[in-house]
């Protein structure tokens, strides 16, 4: 019986974690995701607009701000996991004209134009 016990129990716990680790892979994503540890790595006054690009490729949206050049990489994630939060944020980059960084900072993501994470 102790055995059928513990046999049950790790077959319980196998099937829960890969279960955790299947939904992730179910997780819907669209843009480029920068972790705050990434984001540390820019350098303000160092760090170069091609340095950006060489690390997360070319920026989605690009506006100019009094002169600066603004660049936004939005990121959504959609969890297939119920109770675990979704994602929608933008990471920014200011460049001054030399293109050289000015601010990297995060902000709460952009829908679309449809107002839905899912659709452009």
């Amino acid at each position: 019986m102790k055995r059928w016990s513990i046999w049950v129990a790790a077959a319980s716990l196998a099937t829960a974690t890969s279960g955790c680790s299947l939904m992730s892979k179910l997780d819907t994503v669209s843009g480029i995701e920068v972790t705050q540890e990434r984001l540390k790595g820019f350098q303000r006054g160092k760090t170069t607009r091609q340095d950006v690009i060489a690390t997360l490729g070319h920026p989605p949206q690009k506006s100019e701000v009094l002169g600066n050049e603004v660049w936004t990489y939005p990121f959504t994630r959609i969890t297939a996991m119920p109770g675990t939060p979704n994602t929608s944020e933008n990471t920014v980059f200011e460049f001054d004209k030399k293109g050289l960084l000015l601010k990297a900072y995060k902000t709460g993501g952009t829908p679309g134009k449809s107002g839905n994470p899912m659709l452009p």
